[in-house]
């Protein structure tokens, strides 16, 4: 713990911490600013997007790696062009890749809000990363009207630029394709419209919460509907105790929800049945029976007997098999094996990404104090059914909890208020404490700002594979050839939704009677052998 606290950042926190609380004065500046709602709220989403902007030259627009980043570019370049998914390619077979559906049509597999997020910065900006940008700024913006609702103006906005410090510039939910920042925006509608519905009538973000929890539902269903239930119970018990006439609720609060969600509903019958011919599939639940082993949304507990297991599914792909058999299904026995091992590590990995400074942060959120108001008997309710819900899931990554990044941020902030409110013997200790906890995002920030080098460099799979695509053409077929050491997390064949008119195709070697048909398809191609677990890696033009 010593050394923990040996930390520079540690060190320039507690002497902030001692300025406070010997020079203290109110920042006019700050509460001024707090005080007017909107322009705090836009203060915060022009910051954070003016800070990422700024930094370009060190962290410059960053280049697809993971498997989920090329689906959502799939989907993205699919909703480009017009289209809720593409037909099936006539080889399909050479095209098999992670979080795709190649049957009974070609599309992403996930939820069509990311995708279709990317699409407006495709089309609008010709790059998608910018769609990215805004919604990582959007994302803080939300968050601070959210936590206007429940806590002071002040809190609200520091709040929101702890939020941005430590996750709205750095992470991966803004420097990558990958998602985060959608469903956070969703869970901070909903949330944040719950006290102002409850508390002061403002009956008309009843179109607020059914906004925030149709955009939970078009990008992260599973967490939308547990959170959408809670959410509705905490509201419905709320009004119940204030007592407005039911026909009022009703009138004002139902009947919008219900028009946005059936309205959504709807579109997502809609999407299911383009993608995978049924209104009621998910694109979701079709790739999972084609290609996993074990289902990810199975609890963890051993099936019921009288439950039928699904059939294996089959494999084409030896790169495919061994990712799902083998790095999936050991994190399902794992998660099986030890439950609460693997929740707690769920829950530390979620900490470590929204705070950090293990476990410096902590006792702030867990301050053993009673809960005196309601908001914050409502704030501890929904945020632990909302980290329960991720407790069945075999893997879990920061942006499975993303619809609850407002609530995270709400009750640390609970926390400071109540502490900066503890004067034991009249001294401030209270507002030492909480000046040292929030001195720590400033530090780090600071600390990760500085660290930056200038023009980061890219992963070895992002060079290597800019680098192979700048060997080849504009109208090049390449078909990869994996070892059988092939790291699992770098994946080659990804395509565009176009797959015949794309200037690179990308498709994977099968046998030689199973090529040849394949290889006369695109004979007026050229074609390469791309084998990329070579040292380095080898190119060869095929004849």
């Amino acid at each position: 713990m010593l050394l923990l606290l040996l930390r520079p950042e540690f060190a320039v926190a507690a002497i902030a911490a001692v300025l406070i609380y010997f020079f203290w004065r109110e920042p006019q500046w700050f509460l001024r600013i707090a005080e007017r709602r909107r322009l705090a709220c836009a203060a915060v989403f022009l910051l954070t997007l003016g800070i990422r902007v700024a930094i370009l030259p060190w962290m410059p627009v960053p280049k697809p790696t993971a498997h989920d980043e090329f689906s959502f570019l799939l989907a993205a370049d699919t909703y480009a062009h017009g289209r809720l998914t593409n037909p099936p390619h006539p080889f399909w077979q050479h095209f098999e890749t992670f979080h795709v559906i190649q049957q009974p049509t070609y599309a992403s597999k996930y939820p069509p809000l990311q995708g279709l997020m990317l699409a407006f910065g495709q089309k609008l900006f010709g790059q998608p990363w910018v769609a990215v940008c805004l919604s990582a700024a959007l994302m803080c913006a939300a968050v601070c009207w959210m936590l206007q609702g429940w806590t002071t103006p002040g809190a609200a906005l520091l709040g929101a630029l702890l939020l941005m410090m430590r996750v709205g510039i750095f992470t991966y939910w803004i420097n990558s394709y990958w998602g985060g920042a959608i469903p956070a925006i969703g869970g901070a509608l909903l949330a944040g419209a719950i006290p102002r519905i409850a508390q002061r009538g403002e009956y008309r973000h009843a179109w607020t919460a059914a906004v925030g929890l149709a955009i939970l539902l078009c990008s992260r269903p599973y967490e939308g509907v547990i959170f959408g239930a809670a959410s509705a119970t905490v509201l419905l018990w709320w009004l119940r105790k204030n007592r407005p006439p039911v026909a009022i609720v009703f009138k004002k609060v139902v009947a919008p929800a219900l028009a946005v969600l059936a309205v959504t509903a709807m579109g997502l019958a809609m999407v299911n049945l383009r993608v995978t011919g049924s209104p009621w599939k998910l694109p979701y639940q079709v790739y999972d029976g084609q290609y996993f082993s074990v289902a990810p949304f199975t609890m963890v507990f051993s099936p019921m007997p009288w439950v039928k297991p699904p059939p294996p599914p089959v494999y084409r792909h030896a790169v495919i098999r061994d990712f799902y058999t083998r790095q999936i299904g050991e994190q399902y026995e794992q998660t099986r094996s030890h439950f609460v091992e693997a929740f707690l590590g769920k829950m530390s990995a979620i900490y470590d990404f929204f705070f950090g400074f293990w476990p410096v942060l902590i006792p702030p959120l867990i301050w053993p104090y009673q809960l005196k108001s309601t908001a914050e008997r409502m704030t501890v309710l929904l945020l632990a059914v909302s980290m329960l819900a991720l407790a069945p899931l075999i893997f879990l990554t920061p942006h499975y909890a993303a619809f609850a990044t407002g609530l995270l941020y709400l009750r640390f902030m609970q926390t400071m208020v109540r502490l900066d409110a503890w004067k034991p013997s009249g001294k401030p200790v209270g507002l030492a404490l909480a000046a040292f906890f929030v001195a720590l995002f400033f530090c780090q920030f600071a600390e990760r700002t500085a660290s930056q080098p200038y023009g980061v460099p890219d992963s070895p799979f992002a060079a290597a594979r800019q680098a192979v695509i700048g060997r080849l053409g504009k109208h090049d077929l390449v078909l990869v050839r994996y070892a059988s050491n092939h790291p699992l997390g770098e994946e080659w064949v990804y395509n565009r939704a176009d797959i015949d008119g794309s200037e690179i195709v990308w498709a994977r070697e099968m046998t030689p009677a199973e090529d040849a048909p394949f290889l006369a398809y695109f004979r007026g191609r050229k074609i390469w052998l791309l084998e990329p677990d070579a040292s380095p890696w080898k190119l060869t033009r095929v004849e």
